[in-house]
């Protein structure tokens, strides 16, 4: 009986370490991500300038820009991320 009362109090005590962890951990991912972002973003202009630079029109250089910057979404990786969850 002590041993499980023991083993009881034990989870507890890691369910609340993890508890404790969580906001911690989402903070550090957070700030990845916006990290993350925010080189995406300076790669982008740095790929529209060496695409106009090589001669490729304006309209396209910028497509093709945006698509490269906003390969990083938030909302895509979350939608990836289920099919490890399903």
């Amino acid at each position: 009986m002590k041993e499980k009362s023991m083993k009881e109090r034990e989870d507890r005590e890691a369910i609340i370490y993890v508890a404790a962890a969580v906001p911690f951990l989402l903070w550090r991912l957070l700030l990845a991500y916006l990290r993350m972002r925010s080189r995406a973003s300076k790669e982008g202009r740095l790929f529209y300038a060496a695409l106009l630079r090589d001669g490729v029109p304006r309209e396209q250089a910028r497509e093709l820009a945006d698509m490269y910057s906003s390969s990083i979404s938030l909302t895509q990786m979350i939608k990836e991320m289920r099919l490890f969850t399903s």
